[in-house]
């Protein structure tokens, strides 16, 4: 899938109006982002999931922008599932699947699949 298919599913499935804006920013920056720019880290860290979630092949269909909680944490759900996963961005290109454990402590984890398999919801 196609980081601007990503970027869209995300933003159709996501409620909240911050979040929102914060994508459709991402997307109208996004030929910038793909050229090297780095002026916005919040938009770099975001960018740098999206590649993640591509490389990765997952099917990002009906999950949305959940949260993000710190300017590393990316908080991702789907609503229908009642499934979560997080994208750590720690340095700008370094991204990390995580989840959160029964003692809410996030542990990183191999792949998305397996943050959502570990997930404490």
């Amino acid at each position: 899938m196609k980081k601007t298919k990503i970027a869209n599913e995300l933003l159709k499935n996501t409620t909240n109006e911050y979040l929102k804006v914060f994508i459709s920013n991402y997307i109208s920056n996004m030929k910038f982002l793909e050229k090297g720019y780095d002026g916005d880290e919040k938009l770099c860290r975001f960018h740098n999931c999206i590649t993640y979630i591509e490389q990765e092949s997952f099917d990002i269909t009906g999950w949305n922008l959940h949260e993000i909680p710190t300017f590393y944490a990316h908080c991702f759900r789907n609503n229908k599932k009642n499934q979560y996963f997080d994208l750590a961005v720690w340095d700008i290109g370094d991204v990390i699947p995580r989840y959160l454990d029964d003692d809410c402590c996030e542990k990183d984890a191999k792949s998305i699949q397996e943050a959502i398999d570990n997930y404490s919801v």
